[in-house]
């Protein structure tokens, strides 16, 4: 088994720019530029970490020109360039995210890369997280941990120590034992901000902030916002799927400093539409309208902190073992799916691309290749997604294009995947599409249940007295 050890964002260069692309008869370029007007209809792509040299941006910006924006309009496309993004692992980040937001994901409790904390969770993650590793592996499973504590560090963590302190002299471990493991705990707990780097921040200050407020720090009517936010079309792809998460936490922020009301705030998030290739984030409980398109086997995004990923593993492997002692019918059966609420808003397939030459041998492409059309070594599921992608940003640009005298409200996802005349022949193929998505998710639970009681069998829940100030 595979143990992702954290290692905090430091020495990090935390810079990006932003580039129009410009296209003189087919001829790309980039034009550097401070920010994205408020007010324009565009399209903006956050590619992953690996966008550091204007070869490629220009590419992808070239591949959003050619591929979608001929077919709606003549607007500003735009792509963010990582100008030497160098994080040592910068799965901490997302890990990190990604446990925030345990509540919409089926959480690991046989390996936690972070576990985070804070004043209105420390209980249940300490039940959940923390009291599983002691009980199995003892300070073992403590050393495989790190925490990110969000609050005040001083009182979240004195309280953890005490809960471990109480635990493990209740499963008689050595004194010294003990204050090694109580060492670990304090050596290994950092702040929240130390795995939240500041770029996405800045990004949002970039292209977002400027069409929910005046310039000047203060709100603006609300029917202006929803038209000006309606506008932008963000397209994502891997490390780019989380910075638009961490965006999000920045534009909430922001609104709330800035007297929006919570219902306001939600509203004008929602209509931010965010299509995702290959997403390495938290998913399912975005306040924007996040979706994604994925395939099982994208190893680049398998992070370990979600069943879905485990269940998919294990069956990958258990695949290639059919495929290679000679079985008959080796192949795992597995639909085109969405995974919908919840569990994501994700378009799913098996494989986008063919087989190389056996079951888990297709190459990068499988997470690189960012075309909205069909390729021609494509599956014919891949051949979907791809059109999928593609319904969706067409039809939020169209949407876009409507709001210069009035605000309409972006469709919902059941419109958007939609492409006039196929309409009827996509609606029946979604609706089955979703129920896939949710046998899906009915095995995966049932996986997650069995292994969780294989791993960590029901055990004596341990009082404690919590830590008085």
């Amino acid at each position: 088994m595979v143990h992702y050890a954290i290692i905090r964002c430091i020495n990090m260069i935390e810079s990006f720019k932003i580039y129009r692309v410009v296209n003189d008869n087919d001829e790309y370029k980039l034009l550097p530029t401070d920010s994205v007007p408020g007010d324009s209809v565009c399209t903006v792509y956050i590619g992953g970490n690996g966008i550091i040299n204007e070869k490629r941006a220009t590419r992808l910006g070239a591949i959003v020109d050619k591929e979608i924006l001929r077919d709606v309009a003549d607007i500003p496309n735009y792509v963010i360039m990582y100008d030497a993004l160098e994080v040592a692992d910068n799965r901490s980040e997302r890990l990190v995210e990604m446990d925030k937001n345990a509540d919409n994901v089926l959480p690991r409790t046989d390996v936690s890369a972070v576990i985070y904390l804070n004043e209105k969770n420390i209980d249940v993650a300490y039940r959940r997280r923390v009291l599983p590793l002691l009980i199995n592996n003892g300070p073992r499973g403590i050393w495989r941990i790190q925490f990110a504590v969000e609050g005040d560090n001083e009182e979240i963590v004195s309280r953890l120590m005490q809960k471990i302190n109480t635990t493990m002299r209740w499963l008689n471990f050595d004194q010294g034992v003990i204050f090694a493991t109580l060492n670990m705990v304090l050596t290994h707990s950092y702040q929240y901000t130390d795995f939240t780097p500041q770029y996405p921040a800045e990004i949002f200050e970039k292209i977002l902030l400027p069409r929910i407020s005046d310039g000047r720090g203060n709100r603006i009517d609300i029917d202006t916002a929803l038209r000006q936010i309606r506008k932008i079309n963000l397209l994502a792809q891997c490390h780019g799927g989380h910075v638009v998460r961490v965006m999000e936490q920045s534009m909430t922020a922001a609104m709330k400093k800035m007297g929006y009301t919570e219902t306001e705030i939600n509203r004008i998030m929602s209509q931010v539409l965010v299509a995702a290739y290959a997403p390495s984030c938290a998913m399912g409980n975005s306040k924007f309208q996040f979706i994604g398109f994925m395939s099982i086997y994208d190893y680049v995004v398998d992070v370990p902190n979600n069943w879905v990923f485990r269940f998919i593993s294990d069956n990958r492997v258990a695949e290639a073992d059919r495929f290679s002692t000679g079985v008959k019918d080796w192949e795992w059966k597995l639909p085109p799916m969405f995974l919908g609420g919840r569990d994501g808003n994700i378009f799913l397939v098996k494989q986008r691309f063919k087989y190389l030459d056996a079951p888990n041998s297709i190459g990068r492409e499988e997470h690189n290749d960012l075309h909205y059309f069909p390729t021609t070594n494509a599956t014919d599921d891949g051949k979907l997604l791809g059109t999928l992608a593609h319904n969706v940003i067409v039809n939020g640009i169209r949407n876009s294009l409507t709001q210069d005298n009035r605000y309409t409200p972006l469709p919902p996802i059941d419109e958007l995947i939609l492409d006039n005349p196929n309409d009827a022949k996509i609606k029946n193929m979604f609706m089955k599409m979703t129920a896939s998505g949710n046998e899906f998710m009915r095995s995966v639970y049932n996986y997650a249940r069995m292994h969780n009681i294989e791993i960590h069998p029901p055990y004596q829940v341990i009082p404690y007295s919590e830590l008085k100030r």
